[in-house]
């Protein structure tokens, strides 16, 4: 399916497939944000993804998760 890219303006989110022809275009070979030169719709990469720790789940010194419960 390609890369996502998210719109800079109203945070649409897209495939790279999905994107308009004249955005697709200028996509390629892109790694992190692009102007189409075309239609002027400003894309970027999205923000790597973190997942939030889980409030049942403690750290000990070493880095190793133990159950809270």
């Amino acid at each position: 399916m390609g890369r996502m890219w998210v719109a800079a303006i109203g945070d649409e989110t897209l495939y790279e497939v999905d994107l308009p022809s004249c955005c697709r275009r200028t996509a390629w070979g892109v790694e992190d944000s692009f102007d189409c030169p075309v239609c002027g719709a400003e894309w970027q990469a999205p923000l790597p993804f973190e997942p939030e720790e889980c409030a049942f789940v403690e750290r000990s010194g070493e880095g190793e998760r133990k159950g809270a419960a």
